[in-house]
């Protein structure tokens, strides 16, 4: 409310102060111009009163008669008439519109083609390793005989020392039921026979064997597989005629084949040599 008082106090102040400096300025105009249009009592005014009194006092025409001329104006000043304007003559556009410019169509982008990234393949599982057996071959040879078909050799400990008591397992690959086992003597050494010079019919061809290591009934080594030659030749009745020896190259011609275990190249024992690996 306090607010609204304020207000209205101030646009009066200001209504009073305006009307106030109208005023003075009204004053000083009439008093620089005395002849302007709104002063009442202008000198040109009351000049021409007078002559006019004076001029029907002269002419005996009483004062009453005569209207009161209106002063508003000087007496002289007549208002120019102010003259009516012409239609203004609208002019005739005799330009030849040039004409609007077909826009060139915008020409389409070629889509691009987006790049599909290749998929990132999972990591391949990993193969565990296997854990590798407590003995391995250290090395392995052989020997030609002309009496039987064996197998021997040594086992050593992880100190390098021959290790007593450890059992080979063997026999003939493919033969159902061909599974044999020997141990290691104080010395590590093993041997077995596979198979007698006696019996002829099995020993005139080849055989595959194999052998591994055995501790508590398990296999703790890789199995070894081996092949072995032949103690006799397998020829006709009719070679037994010729002596090899004398004859050979007609023992040859006629197809026979020389005593296999009379050649340095012929297995007829093999040699296989264990080594007990250290896991730590």
């Amino acid at each position: 409310m306090n607010r609204l008082d304020n207000r209205v106090t101030t646009v009066l102040l200001s209504m009073m102060l305006g009307l106030t400096i109208l005023t003075c300025l009204c004053y000083a105009t009439i008093y620089i111009q005395p002849n302007v249009p709104f002063n009442p009592l202008s000198p040109n005014r009351a000049t021409l009163a007078a002559e006019t009194a004076v001029a029907l006092q002269q002419a005996g025409i009483p004062p009453a008669q005569i209207a009161t001329p209106d002063l508003s104006y000087p007496p002289t000043w007549t208002p120019t008439p102010t003259g009516t304007p012409f239609p203004t003559k609208t002019p005739t556009d005799t330009r030849t519109p040039t004409p609007t410019r077909t826009p060139t169509p915008t020409r389409t982008p070629t889509p691009t083609k987006t790049f599909t990234p290749t998929p990132v393949p999972p990591p391949p599982t990993k193969t565990p390793t296997p854990t590798p057996y407590p003995y391995y071959v250290a090395s392995h040879s052989s020997e030609n005989n002309c009496a039987d078909i064996g197998l021997k050799g040594t086992v050593n400990g992880v100190d390098g020392l021959p290790k007593a008591g450890v059992q080979i397992q063997y026999g003939e690959v493919g033969v159902a039921g061909s599974r044999f086992s020997t141990t290691t003597d104080a010395n590590g050494r093993y041997g077995a026979l596979l198979l007698p010079g006696s019996n002829k019919s099995a020993a005139k061809r080849s055989h595959t064997w194999y052998a591994y290591i055995v501790e508590n009934g398990q296999q703790v080594s890789e199995q070894f597989q081996f092949t072995t030659d032949p103690i006799y030749a397998d020829n006709p009745s009719y070679c037994s005629g010729i002596d090899p020896d004398e004859e050979r190259d007609e023992f040859l011609d006629k197809g026979c084949l020389l005593d296999p275990c009379k050649s340095r190249d012929s297995v007829q024992i093999k040699v296989i040599n264990w080594q007990q690996r250290n896991i730590d």
